[in-house]
């Protein structure tokens, strides 16, 4: 299973996992990208496995969010993947073609500490390429893998 890890945003942070069962998840790659470099990657992943399987983090605006500068990239960046996912046949409503995380949930179960304890830890860059690690570890976890270096 190829997995690829999306924390979008002005500056998106990008990771990709190669998963087979019963092994450890290989990072193969991880990137902080600017929004003109957005699609790029996903394509070349989808061109390189078409099965690839995307996940994201969700992105909700709050009365907290709206107080906050106009800030859009999240959202547009959201849009252009789903119509990527369109133009290749995908519906990007199936939760199981795009899964939504909530960022809570990545950073609760993959806190720093356990990002370099395992291993996964992306140097460099303002912490969004971490950000997408955490996302595509949590994906791994509710689809079968354990952890199991943090219970040493």
């Amino acid at each position: 299973m190829r997995v690829l890890a999306i924390d979008p945003g002005l500056m998106t942070g990008m990771s990709c996992f190669e998963f087979t069962r019963g092994q450890e998840p290989v990072l193969q790659w991880s990137a902080e990208v600017e929004e003109d470099a957005f699609i790029s990657p996903i394509r070349f992943e989808f061109n390189s496995t078409p099965s690839l399987q995307i996940v994201c983090e969700r992105f909700v605006i709050t009365t907290e969010t709206a107080k906050k500068a106009q800030a859009p990239y999240s959202l547009e960046l959201i849009g252009a993947l789903k119509q990527e996912l369109r133009d290749r046949g995908h519906d990007p409503k199936n939760k199981a073609v795009l899964p939504f995380q909530a960022p809570r949930d990545a950073m609760a179960m993959f806190p720093n500490a356990a990002l370099k304890k395992l291993g996964y830890w992306h140097k460099g860059g303002a912490g969004h390429a971490n950000d997408s690690i955490r996302h595509g570890l949590l994906y791994l976890t509710r689809n079968g893998w354990v952890p199991s270096r943090l219970l040493d």
